[in-house]
């Protein structure tokens, strides 16, 4: 028997094994506080009913775990939630992966790129040296920039800016064009951090006047040299309970808000019939809980550049609940209708 952490996003600690109980934890690494991302590849199981135990509640969601035999289809587990989880493997089931959420890899996003004829191309270097991929089309010289993964566990905006992409490309009005960078943390994504709250800053807080990584100062000298019109990040927020189930806005400034609250009001009307739909009962304004709109990241940076007219960071849930589950296809089919609301809001003037 074996449990490991070596595949992309690993992230796991065994601290003992007792029969058919494994006692596991996720690894911290460089986040300061808690954080909950844990991934792991459990072997030579065949047959065995287990059950795993994590220290805190905070480990498994409302659906048990992510379980997936190739690390890019995913189910829930649909046993255990809080602090464990309990799996039957079948007879044949030599080798399953389990996971928090369902992951979003980079080779499913370059599997996309080439089934819609995109070109990934390198952005910039990560802080080890790998290529950081991005995307452009369209041929219009006002810009829309798409991010994801400036928290590198953050995978369900992954999906859901594939689904944007999907649409954009052909719905993507004349006059502009699109660059999209879906793994800002890429060292992160691929090495299984947590990417959240890392000492001594993460890349979402990486916006001051001398960031230190690489694909930052990228971003930000792109907002410098283009027209950038507007922006949308796609993140995940913290693991469960109340507004954490539900797909909200984390606003920007108050003088963004008003832009941003009249493109949630067309995001509400296009999603209201999908199993995961935008609302806006979720949202968290400006200087509201957490958010400080004086904070150094992404979406206040973006939001006081000139010419930017709409900046907006969605968030998705890890699970859901039950009316609006998490699944692979709900969060593409919610990308893709948001594709399509962004379309038309810069068809309608923003």
């Amino acid at each position: 028997m074996n449990i490991h952490q070596n595949f992309t996003g690993g992230n796991i600690t065994v601290t003992k094994i007792d029969n058919d109980t494994v006692f596991l934890e996720r690894q911290i690494r460089d986040t300061d506080g808690d954080w909950f991302y844990w991934a792991f590849c459990a072997e030579g199981f065949a047959g065995h009913t287990v059950t795993f135990v994590f220290p805190s509640e905070y480990r498994v969601g409302r659906y048990g775990a992510a379980v997936s035999h190739d690390l890019k289809a995913w189910h829930w587990s649909e046993s255990g939630s809080g602090d464990r989880f309990t799996y039957t493997f079948a007879s044949d089931e030599t080798c399953v992966y389990f996971a928090h959420d369902m992951l979003y890899h980079p080779d499913r996003f370059y599997a996309f790129c080439a089934d819609r004829g995109l070109e990934p191309e390198p952005f910039c270097k990560s802080e080890k040296g790998r290529d950081l991929p991005c995307v452009r089309f369209g041929s219009g010289d006002q810009w829309i920039l798409l991010t994801a993964r400036h928290h590198a566990c953050e995978s369900t905006g992954g999906y859901v800016l594939e689904g944007v992409i999907d649409t954009m490309l052909s719905e993507l009005p004349a006059e502009y064009s699109v660059l999209a960078v879906p793994f800002v943390d890429l060292d992160g994504v691929l090495d299984g951090d947590q990417g959240k709250n890392r000492r001594s800053h993460d890349h979402n807080q990486d916006y001051d006047d001398t960031p230190v990584y690489e694909v930052t100062a990228a971003l930000k000298a792109f907002s410098r040299e283009h027209a950038l019109s507007c922006t949308f990040d796609f993140h995940s927020p913290w693991h469960i309970g109340p507004q954490n189930d539900h797909i909200f806005f984390s606003h920007s400034t108050e003088a963004m808000k008003p832009h941003a609250d009249r493109f949630g009001e067309r995001l509400a009307a296009d999603t209201a019939h999908l199993p995961l739909r935008y609302t806006g009962n979720w949202d968290v304004g400006p200087n509201e809980q957490w958010n400080n709109e004086n904070s150094i990241n992404s979406k206040n940076y973006y939001s006081r550049l000139p010419g930017v007219r709409l900046t907006v960071t969605i968030e998705t849930p890890y699970f859901g609940v039950d009316d609006g589950k998490i699944s692979q296809d709900a969060m593409l089919i919610f990308g893709r209708t948001c594709g399509n609301s962004i379309a038309a809001h810069i068809r309608d003037g923003l």
